[in-house]
This record gives C-alpha cells, sequence and structure tokens, in this order.
C-alpha cells in the first residue's frame, strides 16, 4: 500500500512541475516577442524622426529593426529584457548587443548602386 501511495505521489509531482516548466517557457517567450515589438518599434521611430518622407522611411527601416530586435531577442537574458520593457531603461549589455546585431543585419542589407564609380 505505502508503495503504491508513493508511485503515485511521485508521478503526481512530475505533471505538476511540467506544467509549471510549461507555464514558464511560454511567459519567457511572450516577453521575447513583447521585447521584440517594442525594440523594433523604437528603433523604427528612432530612425524616422529626422526623415523628410516618413512613410518611405518607416517601412525601409522596418525590416532591419526587426532583424536587430530579434537578435538581440535571442542573445540577451531574460533580466535586460525585463529592465527594457519595465523601466525602458538601456543598460551597457543592451548597447553592445544592439551594436552586434546592427552589424549583423545591415551588412547583409545591398547597398544602392551610384552614378559614380570609386576605385575602378
Amino acid at each position: 500500500m505505502p508503495i503504491k501511495v508513493i508511485l503515485i505521489t511521485v508521478s503526481l509531482i512530475y505533471a505538476l512541475s511540467g506544467c509549471s516548466i510549461n507555464k514558464t517557457q511560454q511567459t519567457t517567450e511572450s516577453k521575447r516577442v513583447q521585447f521584440e515589438q517594442s525594440f523594433a518599434e523604437q528603433c523604427v521611430e528612432k530612425e524616422v524622426k529626422n526623415s523628410i518622407n516618413k512613410e518611405l522611411d518607416r517601412i525601409r527601416f522596418s525590416k532591419p529593426c526587426a532583424c536587430i530586435a530579434k537578435r538581440i531577442a535571442n542573445h540577451l537574458p531574460e533580466r535586460e529584457m525585463e529592465k527594457f520593457l519595465l523601466e525602458h531603461k538601456i543598460t551597457h549589455s543592451l548597447t553592445m548587443s544592439f551594436d552586434k546585431a546592427a552589424y549583423f543585419c545591415v551588412q547583409n542589407v545591398t547597398k544602392p548602386k551610384t552614378r559614380f564609380m570609386y576605385g575602378k
């Protein structure tokens, strides 16, 4: 009889701990998505701030800003994301992550062709 009780208790504890892990992963994913959206919006607004044609530039900057936000969210600890979401605080690690992500995302963009050829 006590073995059955122990087995049932262990299986119940295991099932409940699995549910809490799934809930934690869902919360982390939702924070990550929320961070990506918030950061991408801020990035686009910052780039468009002094623009002449805001709508065209908003479309042009949305893809690189989304790439940067996604790359930062994948490499930034959850603690730093929470600071940004709650306080909109830019930390040193966030700045470093932004620089790395910006270099990666912007170097893949093709540069516009000019009329003049330099360095033939």
